[in-house]
Order: C-alpha cells, then structure tokens, then sequence
C-alpha cells in the first residue's frame, strides 16, 4: 500500500513538472510571438511576397492586417506574464491573439516564418490548457465598460485633433510615429484590466461562526482567538470542518489572523489547500501574528519568518503589588483611591446608562490626535458588541466613569485578554495602570493564571532568539525612528507588568512580500463606512 502511494505520489510529481516546462515555454514563446509580431510589422516586406498579395486583397485590408498584428502583438507582451502565472483569462485571449496572428501574418506580408511559429504557441497552449486555473476579477459591468471605453475614445479625439493643428509643423512626423506608443498604452490599460486578480468578496455563511466558535472552544490556542470570529473576517474551513483559517484580504493579499484553529495535524492540509485557494484567485498569502509552535508546519510548506512583534504576558498567580518593585505603583494606588477613585466591574449585560457614558469616554479617547478605531485584530466601539461583555472601569466618587477596558470571551483555558482600553483626556495620570493592577488582582481570584497585554510591534529581540539579518535591519530601521511610532514606549509600559514576552511572526514566501504586506494589513485593518 505505501509503494503504491508512493509511486503515485511520484508519478503526479512528475505530471506537475511536465506542466510546469511546458506553460514555461507557452510563456517564452507568447513573449516570443508578440515580440516577432511588431519586429515583422517594423521590417521591410519581400517584394515577391507581396505581388501575390496585392492581386488577392485591397491595399486597405493589407494595412489593417499590419495594424492588427501590431495591436496582438503589445497583446501578446503584456499577455506573458498572465500566462506565466497560468491565467484562465490569459490562456483564452492568447490562443485567440496567437490564432489570429497566424492569419495576419500570412495576410500582411506572406510571413509563414512568423506564422508556424504562432501556431506552435498554439499547440503548446491547448497540449498545457487544463494548467490555467487561476481566476481574473470579472469584467466590469456595460456601463464601467463603457466609461471606459469612452474615456480612451476621448483621450484618442483629442490627441487626433492636436495632431491635426500641428499638421504643418516640425511636429508632424512626431505626432504620426507616436500613435503607435498611444495604441501600446491602450492596450497596456486594457490588458491590467482584464488581468487583475478576483475582487474579494466576504466569505462566511450564516452558520459557519457558529461553527468556528465550536472548534475554538476545542482546541483554542491564543488572545487573538476571539477576533478570528469577528465580523470583518471571511472563513476557509478544512474538508473534515474541524480546522479553518480566518482572513482578510487587502491590495490582493490575503492575510490570514494568526495560526490556523482546529487538530495540529490538520494544519499542513489546510494551508496546502487554502494556499492552492489563494492561487488560483491570484492572491498573495501571509499568516500575521503566527505563533512559534506551529513554524515547523509553515517552513514544510515554504514559507519564510519575520518577527512582527512579541506579546506581552503577565504570570498572574506572581502577580502582586508588594515589595520594593512595587512601591511606587502602592503609592500612586492610595493616591488615586483617597480622591474616591475606585474599581466597578459591569457584568453582561451593560446598563444603557452605563454604557452611555462608556461611550462618552471613548468618543473622548478617540478626539486624541493618532487614535482611530481599527479592525482585524482588534475590535471597534459598537454598542451591541460592548453590551455583551465584561467591563472594568476606573471611576470617581461621583460614580463618573474615567477609564474602562472589556475582557474578551477566553478560549485557552486560564487565559484572558481585553480588547478595547480607553480613558477620558482629564482623567489623572496612572489611572490605567490603577485599572490595570485591581483588574490582575480580580482576574487573579475568578482562577485566570495568565493575562495577554497583547502586542509589542518591532520592539526588538530576546536574548535566546536566532535572528535573521533582514529582520534585525528593519527592526533597527523602526527603533531609529521610535519618535515617530512609539514602539519603545508601548514596551517599556507593558514592561512594567509583563512576566515574559512571546514572540509573534508574519510567515510569507517571497522577501518581495513584506513591503505589501504591510499595505494589505493596513487595508484589511481599516474600517470600513
């Protein structure tokens, strides 16, 4: 039984590679064909060649078989590299150009060289046509379409009628010869259009939360669990249904929120297939914030480590406010309570009053210049959403709420996290680290033995850590400008509570990646409406 899967194992290894030679040579010699299309069209005819012609077609059709071979051929070009990445949409339109090429170079000039060269595209594309798998966004509707369309028919109109008043001058031939660059410009945008990868569209069915709350209840691993049920995520669920991925997708990258949920060993099948499901919508992938348990599964499947950031971890059964250390924290703690500042926990579901004026004070906190609400791996202010969890909040003697945070819903066992962590911008200095210090001690007695701060971006590396080069200039290039992010500072104050910190990674494949990588997690973190 093994041999026999292991010969098959072997046998499609082998079908793969065959394939992949033979879209590599469809690609060289589409880029071929389109390159011999204007070389042919650019070069003097045979006279004897086109005697024969000019007794069969009209002088007319001759100059529109020459511009039409022109047109296929930037078609060709910029068709190349859609066809290098195994385009349905790129397979149909080449076979249609090469196809035509054929005929227009035998119409143009009797150029059968060119010709069988065309027709051996021809017959690589349809022995390699079941390789094109790979989707194109869909075309744009009539009325997009016709925009379009009457924007270049525009562009076109006034670019004649400029070259007409110039008809006289020493622009003339310019203007004549520069057509060409206009029509390759033309069919440039044309073919980006047609070629762009499928638009995302949300993915998660009515009960597939309901479903991926099911698997986190088994088998959840971190915080940042609860936020891959949140709204703004689509889901891709395993053949079994008992593992999935929650992602987003921004500037054609598709960024899946931490590691994959559900039994280890499903994780290799689900990236494997969940890569191929990317592929073939022509997106790029990345795992944003993956922990390091599961780098052995990620590296088996070719992708590469950067270290995004590490979380910032209180051991809250050594959690305490004695001693020496501490001193300074008791000090303001006593300070702040004998002004009548004290702790009220607000249990589901939140007092309309109560939640009124926890809006008021984020609405406050949000007046604050660099604060705004972000997604994907936090949550937003909705009343609905705050309505349905825990809050712990700092308030004066007069029962007015300064400072709040809401713990999420936990799904590793004896730990918590919060989300939101807002205050009002009159509130006295320390008041979060008062909110903080009463909120260890409380989830200290309900049985928590750990609390997730959550993550420090580019703040470094631990002393035990194998570094790569790249990761450790980027993350130099960040810490020199530390004024601008505040990196630094978000660590040292974690750091006055943090036990240890665990590092988080963002897995990609190409070193390419990065740059756009950090645009699809600002476009899938960015709320919408």
């Amino acid at each position: 039984m093994k041999m026999h899967r292991d010969a098959r194992r072997k046998m499609l290894a082998s079908r793969r590679t065959i394939q992949n030679i033979v879209v590599w040579s469809a690609t060289v010699m589409t880029l071929g064909s389109g390159v011999i299309n204007l070389w042919s069209v650019a070069s003097p005819r045979l006279p004897a060649r086109m005697h024969v012609l000019h007794r069969l077609f009209p002088l007319e059709f001759l100059h529109i078989s020459t511009f039409l071979t022109m047109i296929f051929g930037f078609g060709l070009i910029v068709s190349s590299l859609n066809i290098a990445r195994k385009k349905r949409r790129a397979f149909k339109v080449v076979l249609a150009l090469a196809s035509l090429s054929i005929v227009f170079h035998l119409t143009k000039g009797l150029d059968y060289e060119e010709a069988a060269f065309s027709a051996v595209l021809v017959s690589l594309l349809l022995l390699s046509k079941n390789s094109f798998r790979v989707s194109s966004r869909a075309i744009s509707n009539a009325r997009n379409l016709t925009l379009h369309i009457g924007i270049g028919a525009a562009v076109a109109a006034a670019y004649s009628v400029a070259g007409y008043w110039q008809s006289e001058s020493r622009w003339e031939h310019w203007f004549a010869r520069s057509t060409h660059l206009m029509a390759a410009t033309f069919m440039f945008y044309v073919f980006v259009l047609l070629y762009r990868p499928v638009k995302y569209r949300f993915r998660a069915r009515p009960n597939d939360r309901a479903r991926a709350a099911g698997v986190l209840s088994e088998y959840g691993r971190t915080a940042q669990d609860f936020f891959k049920i949140w709204p703004d995520k689509s889901l891709f669920f395993s053949d079994s249904g008992r593992s999935f991925v929650a992602f987003g997708v921004g500037n054609n990258f598709a960024v899946v929120l931490g590691d994959p949920s559900g039994p280890a060993e499903e994780f290799p099948g689900l990236i494997q297939k969940f890569s191929e499901y990317c592929r073939l919508n022509d997106w790029r992938l990345a795992f944003h914030q993956a922990t390091p348990e599961v780098m052995d599964i990620y590296r088996r499947q070719g992708f590469r480590r950067f270290k995004v950031g590490d979380d910032a971890i209180v051991d809250l059964n050594a959690f305490n406010l004695e001693g020496k250390a501490r001193k300074d924290i008791r000090t303001k703690f006593n300070q702040l309570e004998k002004t009548g500042i004290h702790v009220v926990r607000y249990n589901t579901p939140i007092p309309s009053d109560v939640l009124h004026q926890l809006r008021e004070v984020s609405d406050e906190w949000l007046r604050i210049p660099g604060r705004r609400e972000r997604g994907f791996t936090l949550g937003l202010f909705d009343p609905d959403y705050v309505r349905r969890t825990t809050v712990i909040a700092a308030v004066d003697e007069e029962s007015r709420i300064l400072a709040f945070v809401n713990l999420l819903p936990s799904y590793k066992k004896g730990e918590t996290t919060i989300d939101l962590m807002r205050r009002r911008t009159d509130a006295p200095n320390g008041i979060m680290d008062y909110l903080f210090g009463k909120l260890f001690l409380e989830l200290k007695k309900d049985g928590y033995h750990r609390f997730n701060m959550g993550m420090v971006p580019m703040a470094g590396f631990q002393q035990h850590e194998t570094v790569s080069t790249g990761e450790r200039v980027i993350h130099q290039f960040f810490q020199r400008l530390n004024w601008v992010f505040s990196f630094s500072g978000l660590r040292a104050y974690k750091g006055k509570f943090a036990s240890f910190w665990e590092p988080r990674y963002i897995m990609y494949r190409n070193i390419t990646d990065l740059p756009r990588i950090a645009l699809a997690l600002g476009k899938v973190s960015t709320i919408k409406g």
